[in-house]
Formats: structure tokens, sequence, C-alpha cells
């Protein structure tokens, strides 16, 4: 499964929930800590050492590789995540370094259980079981493991206390993640009813709204019809009438929406909601929602397109859509004059009512931001599980 930028990677399991985006940006900033600090600390450490028996020129080669590998390892991890290919590099690595040992670590230190090679393949083993799940983190280890154990000059007995901490952890993140699935099963669950009643809440309001309309028109021109306060030749029976005719049209046969899924994509992509005047580029990912979260935001970003050909100054408009993290979300931005959304007169309808109300009528928000000479972005976010 694709990490975000600077995330975490899971090579398998169900996809990624708030809990495991949260636990990967920790693990990421720990693993970076772990692999950089590891490696300050070995230098440290070799350099007040005992340098009795081993090879000054060794160990400053080796110790100026782990520099680079850790430079490398950080900037890796920044741009794309603790990916598997990333972790066994790093594996890889130490293992080469843990096989060197006798030409730069003395009998002594190891008999003394000092060594900072020791604490090389502690923080090695600590990143792969942080990064990864335990069928592919528990064979890295074992190399980790088999490297200290061959490289080792002397008998030791920290290959036992490695296999301890390795379980430890494993232990440890196995419960870090089983517990953060059953919080993310919770609020999933919770997220799910509350938009039920929000969309339960917008169809009935559709529905006031259809009534409203069959009382205003439809039942006054009937009732100016069979009062005779209008005749027959009246000059304004006949367009009320067509306007009564279209609101019963639309309203026949129309009842409650369906509860079916609609593709965003096709519906802000559907003829009709464009300006002639606007060039659009989409880049929207077919994305399922309930048809009446669909239909508010196809309303919303209608009406930010038209304030784009009316207002900004230019021609050309992006609309775009994903989802991540269990939220929709949905951008149109122009590179125009810009404005100062606090300026805007509350006698303005456009975007409080046809975009932020209609998008927190169906529970999602609607943020607009803009400067003069900067352009505009509005951002319409829905929660989607």
């Amino acid at each position: 499964m694709p990490a975000a930028r600077g995330g975490w990677r899971r090579p398998d399991g169900p996809p990624a929930g708030p809990s495991d985006h949260a636990l990967a940006r920790t693990v990421l900033r720990f693993a970076i800590v772990l692999r950089c600090g590891g490696v300050a600390a070995a230098m440290v450490a070799a350099g007040i050492g005992d340098g009795a028996g081993v090879s000054r020129g060794w160990q400053a080669g080796v110790l100026a590789g782990l520099g680079c590998w850790a430079a490398l390892f950080t900037a890796v991890a920044i741009r794309r995540g603790l990916s598997l290919p990333l972790v066994a590099a790093d594996v890889l690595v130490v293992a080469l370094v843990l096989l060197a040992q006798p030409r730069y670590i003395s009998e002594a230190a190891v008999a003394d259980e000092t060594t900072w090679a020791i604490m090389l393949a502690g923080t090695s083993i600590y990143v792969a079981q942080l990064a990864l799940r335990p069928p592919v983190s528990l064979p890295l280890a074992a190399v980790v493991i088999a490297a200290y154990q061959i490289g080792v000059p002397a008998v030791t007995s920290q290959p036992r206390v490695m296999i301890v901490q390795t379980l430890a952890v494993v232990a440890i993140m196995e419960l870090l993640r089983r517990g953060g699935r059953k919080a993310d099963a919770v609020v999933a669950g919770r997220d799910l009813e509350r938009r039920q009643v929000v969309v339960e809440a917008a169809r009935r309001a559709d529905e006031r709204e259809q009534r409203a309309q069959l009382h205003d028109s439809v039942l006054a021109t009937l009732t100016m019809v069979a009062s005779g306060a209008v005749g027959p030749g009246s000059a304004t029976l006949r367009p009320a009438a067509l306007r009564s005719l279209a609101i019963m049209e639309g309203r026949a046969g129309c009842g409650p929406p369906p509860a079916r899924p609609v593709d965003l994509a096709e519906a802000l992509t559907a003829p009709g909601d464009r300006p002639p005047g606007l060039v659009v580029e989409y880049a929207v990912a077919p994305i399922s929602t309930p048809e009446p979260v669909a239909l508010a935001i196809r309303g919303a970003v209608g009406e930010a397109l038209r304030n784009v050909e009316r207002h900004s100054g230019t021609t050309r408009a992006r609309v775009s859509a994903e989802q991540s993290a269990g939220v929709l979300t949905v951008e149109i931005a122009d590179a125009g004059r810009g404005f100062s959304p606090a300026r805007v007169p509350d006698t303005r309808y456009g975007i409080r009512v046809s975009i932020v109300d209609r998008m927190a009528a169906v529970g999602g928000i609607a943020e607009v931001k803009s400067a003069r000479g900067r352009g505009t972005r509005v951002r319409l976010r829905w929660p989607h599980g």
C-alpha cells in the first residue's frame, strides 16, 4: 500500500486507518533518531575508547561510512517513508559492519560488553521491529544477530540479550497496532452513524424545500384560479402555471433520494455545471459517496467555479479530489487576483449559503483561503469511511 510522503509503508494487512498514520509519524521520527543517534554515539564511543589492538584506519573508515549511511537513511525515510527496501538496506549495512568487528573492536571491550557495535546492532533491530510486521522484521533481526555473533572477536552473551530485546519490541508494537485497530473500528462505527444521521437530515431538508415550493407556487396558483382572482386571459396565469408545472414534474416520482452510492468523479465532471468561459482541469479519483453528499459537493464546486469566472480575472481553474485517512477532500483552485475573505459583506450569499451551508447540511465543512494577488483555494471536506 503506498504511503504518504514521509510516512510509513505497511507491506501487508488491511488499509491503514488514523491510528496507523499517527503511529507511522511517531515511528518515522523515532527510527531517524535511532539511526542518527546510534551512529553519533558510536563515533563518540570509538573516539574515547581504548584503541589497543584495533586498526584506527578501519575504525575511521567504518564510522565515516556509517555517517554517510545515516544521512542517506534520513533523506530517504523523510521522502519515501520506512519502506521494506530501506529497512532491509539498513540491516545489510549494519550486518556488514558487524562482520568486520575484529578489525575495530578489541577483545577486552567485548569481554566487558561495552562495545559500540552492540549499540549499532540494537538500533538496527529496533528500526526493523518498529517499521515492519513480525513476518518480515523477525528474519531481519535474525540477520543482525547472526552477523554480530559471527563477527564478534570473543565469546559474549549479547546475542541472547538481543533476542530478548527483539521479542519485547515485537510484543509492544503488536499491542500498539492491535489497540489502534480497535480504536479505529469504534471511531469508524460512530462516524458511520453520524454520517447516516446527517444524510437523513439532508433528505428531510430536501423534502421540506420541495413542500415549500409546492405551497408557494403550485397551491398558490390553484387557489387563485379556484377563487376567481385571475381570469382565463390573465397575463400572469400562464407563466405561473408553467412554473408550477415545472415544479410538479421535478417532484413527480422523486421521493426520498435512494440510498445508493454515486461516483464523485462522474458527478463533478458532468456537463452543465462548468461555466462556459472557464477552462477547468480535473484531477478527481473515482470515489464512491452517498448521493446527497455528491450532490452537495457538486453544487458547492459549481458555485466556486462560477465565482472564479466572475471575480478572479482568470480563465483557468483546477478541481482535485482525494480520499485520505477517512476524509474526502475536494479543492477548487485558481491563480487569479484573489480577495480578502474577511471583507466579503454579509449580504453576499454565494460563499456562505451555496458553499459553506451546503457542505454543513451533509456533515462537511468548507474553507476559503485567498489573498490579494495570490489566487483562491476553496477546500471542501467530508468524513468518508
